[in-house]
């Protein structure tokens, strides 16, 4: 089973890569494609593309992915212990 927080990082990490300049071809199928399959092998491949961009752009990408991730208040809710039913108040 692929982790939900693998899953946002990869859906944010495509959106800012579709709207960054110098994201060539091959980051952006590889992104996809571990979104596709959820495999880590796949997640794996895509991470290496990512840092095959070299900097400033990959560390551009993914200081947007952080912020993008951090200030999303329903992914930090869902991963508190308290939330699916345990009956105590988070």
């Amino acid at each position: 089973m692929t982790d939900p927080a693998d899953l946002r990082f990869f859906e944010a990490l495509k959106d800012i890569c579709n709207r960054a300049d110098g994201v060539d071809r091959n980051c952006r199928d590889a992104i996809d494609r571990a979104l596709e399959t959820g495999d880590p092998l796949d997640m794996q491949d895509a991470r290496k593309a990512l840092e095959n961009l070299g900097d400033p752009l990959r560390s551009d990408i993914l200081r947007q992915v952080h912020l993008r991730m951090v200030s999303d208040l329903s992914a930090i809710w869902d991963a508190l212990p308290a939330v699916r039913g345990s009956g105590r108040p988070n």
